[in-house]
């Protein structure tokens, strides 16, 4: 059975993700990559622009050194050029990181066959994001179970959800 709470929340968002382009406080090149991700694999922008809150804070060049399922150091490089010489070497050395606005991990970096470098461009890394999202929501569905698997904490739905609230996407219900 459905959660009532679950299925409104649902259908709000959707209902906003199709009329309505969010165009709070990003550029407007941030907002047509957010665009043409969603239209590309029929996700709610919506949905897409609060993941990269929660991930990166909107932070494209944001690098996150992972141990053992947690977050150990985040490196904020000053530059596209710093940020390419971190990525470069964390991926060569076998480190376990995530890398730019969607905060992709090296293991879908591997699994699809990419470059680091290419993550640190935003509108390259929506698209890997809503790719891996897409991925997910086939497997399980437009749900939660979806969501939290884009990052792989239960709790990550909840952050998700408080983005979208936060950032007037959604209404709390």
């Amino acid at each position: 059975m459905v959660n009532k709470n679950f299925l409104n929340f649902l259908i709000g968002l959707l209902v906003f993700a199709f009329f309505v382009r969010p165009t709070f406080a990003l550029s407007e090149d941030l907002n047509r990559c957010f665009y043409e991700a969603s239209t590309t694999y029929n996700i709610p922008q919506a949905l897409l622009v609060a993941i990269a809150k929660v991930e990166s804070g909107f932070r494209p060049w944001v690098i996150n050194i992972n141990q053992n399922g947690k977050s150990v150091k985040v490196i904020n490089p000053k530059s596209l050029t710093e940020a390419m010489v971190y990525v470069r070497y964390l991926h060569d050395n076998g480190y376990n990181y995530d890398v730019g606005i969607g905060q992709i991990n090296v293991w879908n970096i591997k699994r699809l066959h990419l470059q680091p470098e290419q993550l640190l461009d935003p509108c390259n890394n929506i698209k890997v994001s809503a790719y891996i999202l897409r991925e997910n929501i086939n497997k399980y569905g437009l749900t939660w179970d979806a969501i939290w698997r884009y990052n792989g904490r239960k709790d990550y739905e909840y952050k998700v959800y408080n983005a979208l609230i936060s950032m007037g996407l959604v209404a709390r219900r």
